[in-house]
């Protein structure tokens, strides 16, 4: 349903030192570190400067950072990264942007404004997909082998950074390429990650279109594919820094709409939230489970009966009051956001990957702040250019 093709990859000849984590979840104080290393991939995805002087910036640095690159012959690549506790892998490939815009690639959440532009205006200045979107397909055993065949050959980029091992292999072969286009041919392919990203590519795909040019780079985006079954999605948590009510006054408020009760398990059941206030934890479930989608999620339900009509935080997006925290964190983790003086901690049971299949499928929308998916994936580890 979804063509893929190979792609001729840029990366770095020090990639452990030109490869970052997405720019979106690096902090100012973390690009200010990376900053330190001139060699840091940092300088081209969040640019110094204000306003439109940042894209200059990053075209700059884009063309300075060429003389380093190595250009790869039209290949595919499979990306794993692992440890002791997780390995997560899948194939590098260009996706088309007209099967994105036909609907045939699935997403589950609206763009916003403003980081939309931000990213049309980087990809026009970079003329570079810096960063993957995040393809998941239904678990597929064909693909699966066909990575674990690739992967008995010597990886062309291997490095330990943010407590991974990040490996690739490439794939040049016409023939082993082809196999996996065909592979690829019949999957629903849906966005874990990457909304922005990939719709940004589209936007410059449609101007190229609308000046003549409907053929070239500009038509594909890079991509990650991976099997729904080798990939985590992990607790996106909510954390309110003061209550609008005593906590008792809280917990009878929310009695009309959940069973609440003091707990001591470490971690929540689906449709279950672990709540801290007060010193204490307790058990959150709802008494009733809504019916819908989107409606029947965990992070919905908190949102629909907690914090929107007793919490006031009705926008958890723009409200100041609420913040978030994903990954890999314990309930002893969490506490930790408590005891530092925040009022009220919520610690969350993750989105499945399926229920973000049901959503896409029924071309409906997340609640901001659904899901987290760990391992990051590198960016500006292996690239695409678009003319």
């Amino acid at each position: 349903m979804v063509a893929v093709k190979e792609f001729a990859g840029y990366r770095h000849k020090e990639p452990q030192e030109f490869a970052l984590k997405p720019y979106d979840v690096i902090s100012d104080a973390e690009a200010t570190e990376m900053r330190k290393n001139y060699k840091s991939g940092i300088f081209i995805e969040i640019p110094l400067g204000e306003g439109e002087e940042k894209y200059k910036v990053a075209a700059k640095e884009t063309e300075k950072f060429s003389k380093e690159l190595i250009v790869d012959e039209p290949s595919i690549y499979v990306y794993e990264e692992s440890s002791k506790e997780f390995t997560q892998r899948g194939f590098v490939v260009c996706a088309s942007l007209q099967d994105y815009l036909d609907g045939k690639i699935k997403i589950h959440e609206k763009t916003r404004e403003a980081p939309l532009k931000d990213r049309i205006k980087h990809l026009e200045a970079t003329k570079t997909n810096t960063g993957l979107i995040w393809l998941i397909f239904r678990k597929n055993g064909k693909i699966k082998r066909m990575m674990s065949q690739i992967q008995k050959e010597k990886p062309i980029i291997e490095f330990p950074k943010y407590g991974f091992t990040h490996k690739v292999w490439k794939v040049s072969d016409k023939e082993t390429i082809q196999k996996v286009k065909d592979a690829f041919a019949p999957l629903e392919l849906y966005i874990a990650d990457g909304h922005h990203r990939c719709a940004s590519a589209a936007e410059i795909y449609k101007r190229r279109v609308a000046e003549g040019k409907p053929n070239g780079e500009h038509a594909y985006v890079e991509a990650f594919c991976a099997s729904e079954d080798e990939l985590r999605i992990m607790p996106y948590n909510r954390i309110i820094r003061k209550l609008p009510m005593p906590f008792d006054a809280l917990i009878e408020k929310m009695g009309e709409k959940f069973k609440v009760k003091p707990a001591k398990k470490d971690k929540p059941a689906h449709h279950e939230v672990l709540m801290y206030g007060n010193r204490q934890w307790w058990s959150v479930k709802p008494k009733k489970v809504p019916k819908g989608d989107v409606e029947s999620l965990d992070v919905s339900i908190i949102q629909n009966d907690l914090l929107a009509p007793i919490l006031g935080i009705a926008d958890p997006r723009k409200d100041p009051n609420i913040f978030f925290e994903g990954g890999v964190l314990t309930k002893a983790d969490m506490q930790k956001f408590g005891d530092a003086g925040n009022d009220l901690v919520l610690y969350m049971h993750p989105t499945s990957m399926k229920e973000l299949m049901r959503v896409a499928d029924a071309k409906k929308d997340m609640p901001p702040k659904s899901t987290w998916f760990d391992p990051k994936l590198l960016s500006l580890l292996v690239f695409h250019k678009i003319d």
